[in-house]
């Protein structure tokens, strides 16, 4: 039997910053001239403090990085399939770069705010 693998379903906050950050994948991709840091540095911010008044901010900054591994996965695979110019190539590559930078800074602030939750505990 074959086995279909399902991703976290994302709570309400949790999808509009998906959404946010779907924003800045596509904006960063179509910019050549951009630089990814601080492109991302705003939104990785607010999100960040939207995760601390949340009770499952941690997790639910680990979901969102999950999703966007597994957008950045599928970009990769479908590139590799289709015959892309210079140009939709450079796109794409730099969509999958947003994404995995995007997923990477959300896993350290999940790790972030779980020590100081853990802290605030002891």
């Amino acid at each position: 039997m074959e086995q279909i693998m399902t991703l976290p379903r994302l709570n309400g906050l949790e999808y509009y910053w998906f959404g946010k950050n779907q924003s800045i994948v596509s904006i960063y991709a179509h910019h050549r001239h951009m630089e990814i840091d601080p492109a991302v540095a705003d939104v990785i911010l607010a999100i960040k403090n939207d995760a601390k008044s949340c009770y499952t901010g941690p997790q639910s900054l680990r979901r969102l990085a999950e999703r966007l591994d597994n957008e950045a996965a599928d970009a990769t695979f479908m590139e590799a399939l289709s015959a892309l110019d210079d140009g939709k190539h450079v796109e794409a590559s730099r969509r999958v770069e947003a994404m995995r930078c995007l997923s990477t800074r959300f896993l350290t602030a999940a790790d972030e705010l779980q020590a100081a939750k853990e802290q605030l505990v002891i």
